[in-house]
């Protein structure tokens, strides 16, 4: 069983790599879902047809499907809706805007990780790909299945003690049957998709970008925060890239550019593999286009393989009151170091070789204390 989620900013072509990587791997005989957990789907566009979130076969061995959580919380979380929709407009709430707030936080990031934990147990596939939404969005789902213990525990201990003091208060408009009841049986749905998840075997994150400068800032962010919850990135797509040379100066201009940034992701995503896209001079949409376009990307590389086998680039840890960011930089001489922070940005010279990343908020605003390198690991520490 493989599952593989592909993350990135919006525009940058996320939906055409992960429909063009299950295309392929459907094609070598494998049984593929693709599904979409992005609220502005472009899935069904991809391939030319209508989707739901019932996974239709688009061709022989591709299944496709857009997950749509407001529709999945209305069929069938009914009572939990209606209940907070009740509250809500026993405040003062009017109909319409009472069941617009009545989501509760978290439960759109937790139907969308329901539904890749149905896939990934039904035993109806080999692979599942995750088309997933923009990265803020996909970043809270990938820390739910850690959290979603902690809510299950707050909010039940709250039901408690609500029914408990205030039952009177609140009968007339609290559901009389245990709204609640779901909710340990979903944690552990939860617990073991974080299990999956975090299973490098099993699970492996590609982030999607162009080369262009917020493009790479935003993954690079995806970078530090995947390996702050333990996810293992294998890949980056580089996609939308312009050809080498062009008699036109503006055409010219751009690609120069696009040198530029080519080499600054080069560096920052050492050691992952990076695969390249051109810039299409057509949409690339339905099945064959789909399918040459991952022949371009992978050449001779399997796309359902895990295809950085080595451990996380980053780890972060706390050391005797202060915290160690360790780098994974293997052959790399550590002749002339220079680090420095720019914000939320950490940036590491050594000789021509210069690396960015993006710091998770428990670094932002602390100052080195000193880096060291040992066995293919820059360690450098942060004041506590």
């Amino acid at each position: 069983m493989r599952i593989i989620l592909y993350l990135g900013k919006g525009g940058v072509g996320k939906t055409t790599v992960s429909a063009s990587t299950a295309t392929s791997i459907a094609r070598s005989g494998k049984r593929v879902l693709i599904m979409s957990t992005d609220v502005a789907h472009s899935l069904a566009d991809a391939f030319s047809v209508e989707l739901s979130p019932v996974p239709l076969e688009v061709e022989k061995n591709l299944f496709a499907m857009e997950v749509n959580v407001l529709a999945d919380i209305r069929e069938n979380w009914t009572e939990l809706y209606a209940y907070f929709s009740s509250i809500l407009m026993h405040d003062g709430a009017n109909e319409i805007v009472a069941e617009e707030l009545a989501i509760v936080p978290g439960m759109e990031e937790m139907i969308s990780l329901r539904y890749i934990w149905k896939a990934a147990k039904s035993g109806d596939y080999d692979v599942v790909i995750v088309d997933a939404a923009p990265t803020g969005e996909t970043m809270r789902l990938l820390g739910m299945p850690e959290s979603y213990g902690w809510y299950t525990e707050k909010i039940g201990g709250w039901q408690s003690k609500a029914i408990g003091l205030a039952a009177p208060l609140i009968s007339k408009f609290m559901s009389k049957k245990n709204i609640f009841r779901l909710m340990p049986e979903v944690n552990e749905h939860m617990k073991e998709l974080h299990g999956m998840l975090q299973d490098k075997s099993v699970t492996t994150f590609r982030v999607v970008l162009n080369p262009e400068n917020m493009v790479i800032k935003e993954a690079l962010r995806v970078q530090t925060y995947l390996n702050l919850f333990g996810y293992k990135l294998d890949a980056a797509i580089v996609n939308k890239i312009l050809p080498d040379r062009s008699g036109d100066s503006y055409l010219q201009s751009l690609i120069d550019l696009q040198t530029k940034y080519l080499r600054i992701i080069e560096n920052c995503f050492f050691p992952l593999p990076i695969f390249r896209a051109k810039q299409a001079t057509a949409e690339v949409i339905n099945a064959d286009r789909l399918h040459e376009l991952s022949k371009e990307m992978f050449g001779d590389k399997n796309p359902a393989d895990v295809l950085y086998t080595n451990d996380r680039t980053q780890t972060l840890e706390k050391i005797n009151g202060k915290y160690v960011l360790s780098l994974y930089l293997p052959n790399v001489e550590v002749t002339k170091l220079n680090v420095n922070i720019k914000g939320d940005e950490l940036l590491v010279d050594i000789n021509n070789f210069r690396k960015s990343i993006i710091l998770p908020n428990v670094l932002v605003g602390r100052k080195t204390e000193g880096a060291d390198f040992a066995e293919g690991n820059l360690n450098i520490t942060f004041a506590n």
